[in-house]
């Protein structure tokens, strides 16, 4: 009896460490698991790997090559929390919590650098014009937490956007129309770029951990904890589908090109693909693991589609995998 108990617990034990968090993925590059911040192209040509004390890796995702490297700033603090693509590659803007740059890929050199305080996420417009910025402007004699729609060139602030608490997620439509934002004050805000109004409000239960919109600005994701992920009507405000009521915090979320599917990184170690439509889950992967025996769960912090066959993800430990998208 406790030889065939000896062995069943040899079997389980080679079998956690050669298969237990296999995947089905197409190929795995492995990275530095120090990373403050990864960053994902929109294409997943290219990803951006924040280091401490201001320093960032640009590599080509396939061949993991290194394109280059730039620093904001030498502090021992400094690191790059939130970054963002131009849709044609050719710009990156990086932010830490006190300063941002737009770096240029062509010119191999940082364009514009600008201060602005407590920023929390960052997204660049397409064109590479302007970014949106989730911040906290201090001046005052009470924190106004705010999201300054900036243009990159000028440093002039278009448009401010406010919330009643921490703005923990923001999110641009591409072509342009909508700036989304979810804040820890329970709502999501939808904001129409053309005239800097407010668009929606969209209550939730618990804080807004995500936010995302679909490239032809028709829908957006929000996201809490308690509740899952809602999807909505841009054009009406209205609901159109709660995903499965999955009760989880979403740490990544892309849309495909079409706008017909969309993909969410959790913060447990899981990815899965949606049907915007019918609402239904197409097909779901578990990231590799760095170590079998690593404390905690690692978030897929950043999701890209290459193409309409393939979806690339990275996780908070320096993991990047290639998933098929053909169903099971």
């Amino acid at each position: 009896m406790f030889l065939s108990n000896y062995k069943y617990i040899i079997f389980l034990f080679t079998f956690l460490l050669t298969g237990c968090f296999s995947d089905q993925a197409s190929q795995t590059i492995e990275h530095t698991d120090n990373a403050i911040s990864i960053t994902l192209s929109h294409d997943g040509a290219y990803v951006l790997i924040a280091y401490s004390q201001g320093h960032v890796e640009l590599r080509h995702s396939k061949s993991n090559e290194v394109v280059t490297k730039w620093r904001h700033d030498d502090s021992p603090k400094a690191g790059v929390i939130a970054a963002d693509f131009s849709k044609n590659n050719e710009l990156v803007v990086t932010a830490e919590q006190g300063n941002m740059a737009l770096f240029s890929l062509t010119e191999n050199k940082v364009l514009y650098f600008w201060s602005l305080d407590d920023i929390r996420d960052i997204k660049l417009s397409s064109d590479g014009e302007y970014a949106l910025v989730s911040s906290r402007d201090k001046s005052g004699e009470y924190p106004l937490y705010r999201i300054v729609y900036f243009h990159l060139r000028t440093g002039g602030i278009k448009y401010g956007f406010y919330h009643d608490d921490i703005i923990s997620s923001v999110a641009l439509s591409a072509d342009g129309r909508y700036a989304l934002s979810g804040s820890d004050d329970t709502k999501a805000r939808l904001w129409d770029l053309k005239t800097g109004e407010l668009k929606y409000t969209w209550p939730h239960f618990s804080k807004v951990a995500k936010v995302q919109l679909s490239p032809d600005g028709q829908y957006a994701m929000t996201n809490s904890a308690s509740e899952g992920i809602y999807i909505w009507n841009t054009n009406t405000g209205k609901l159109i589908r709660r995903l499965n009521k999955i009760r989880a915090t979403v740490a990544s979320a892309v849309f495909s090109s079409n706008s017909k599917q969309i993909a969410t990184g959790y913060s447990r170690e899981e990815i899965i693909l949606w049907d915007i439509k019918s609402g239904e889950k197409l097909n779901s992967w578990r990231p590799k693991r760095r170590y079998i025996w690593q404390s905690s769960l690692a978030n897929v912090t950043t999701l890209a589609f290459e193409d309409k066959n393939t979806l690339i993800s990275e996780t908070s430990r320096g993991i990047m995998q290639f998933w098929s998208l053909s169903k099971k």
